[in-house]
């Protein structure tokens, strides 16, 4: 069973990762791709960038226990850690007016479906858990 403590932070550390894609996709589509835009690297671009690798580093490790632990069906490590790469291209590339649209915009759809999936199966397991947790204690007695 996994530590409640380690589900929680799982949860929010993918709930930050995925308002930070949201953040990144409304900064390219309204910003970035507008005449006239110029990159503020060190302001903007290197400050997000940061943020998100400092998230990303302590998400990959707990999203890849909880998916070897719980097992779910459509989630594998391999899919965390191109995600985890994936975030690294949104961190940067979102902020370039010359990135290609449509490889941007299917890289932001890629992290928010695993994202996604991943919230799914934290919720089932926790369901999961609570149900067996709940029947121990009714026939332990």
């Amino acid at each position: 069973m996994i530590k409640q403590s380690k589900l929680i932070e799982l949860e929010a550390l993918t709930n930050t990762l995925q308002n930070l894609n949201t953040e990144a996709e409304d900064f390219f589509v309204e910003v970035a791709k507008k005449d006239g835009y110029e990159v503020d690297f060190y302001n903007h671009v290197k400050p997000f960038a940061d943020h998100v690798k400092y998230v990303r580093e302590k998400w990959l490790p707990l999203a890849i226990e909880f998916v070897q632990h719980a097992k779910p069906l459509h989630l594998h490590p391999v899919q965390l850690s191109q995600t985890e790469e994936n975030l690294e291209i949104v961190a940067i590339k979102s902020f370039y007016s010359n990135t290609s649209r449509k490889r941007q915009m299917e890289t932001f759809k890629s992290v928010s479906y695993v994202l996604t999936q991943l919230k799914l199966a934290i919720d089932q397991y926790k369901k999961r858990v609570n149900k067996t947790s709940l029947s121990f204690y009714m026939y332990s007695f």
